[in-house]
């Protein structure tokens, strides 16, 4: 998968997580405040690396934006993958599985392997979309 298309896959996963507010509503408070942490911690984390590939559209020579946009995928990755490990006895295994093979696409190095892709097309604004999701799915736990 190329740097390109990482902004898609998160944000597909980002609808996915959104969609199960209500089965996660059923979680004890202390699941959810933390299920709304890492929300809130992804979302921070997309916000950054929106930051970084605007910074490469303007300069795609930039190599400390590509680093930090390297480093916030790489976070970003992380994350996700604590949360489904959060949500695993909450969630049916269909909805985990959509999610782990989702994971696997973005991969630690495959989303961002090599120099073929110019990050100045970065879709800056699927990564907005996906910090929006997370940020409701944190405000939706919260409520």
């Amino acid at each position: 998968m190329s740097l390109l298309d990482t902004p898609k896959r998160l944000l597909s996963i980002a609808e996915t997580v959104h969609r199960w507010a209500g089965a996660l509503a059923a979680m004890d408070r202390t699941r959810r405040a933390k299920v709304a942490r890492y929300a809130e911690a992804i979302a921070e984390t997309l916000g950054r690396a929106a930051r970084h590939a605007v910074r490469l559209a303007a300069a795609p020579a930039d190599k400390a934006a590509h680093r930090g946009l390297t480093r916030e995928f790489g976070r970003i990755s992380g994350y996700l993958e604590t949360l489904v490990g959060v949500l695993q006895h909450h969630l049916d295994g269909r909805k985990l599985a959509g999610v782990k093979r989702r994971l696997e696409q973005l991969g630690p190095r495959g989303a961002l392997a090599g120099p073929e892709a110019p990050a100045a097309k970065i879709r800056v604004d699927r990564l907005l979309a996906a910090e929006g999701y997370f940020r409701a799915l944190a405000d939706a736990l919260r409520a």
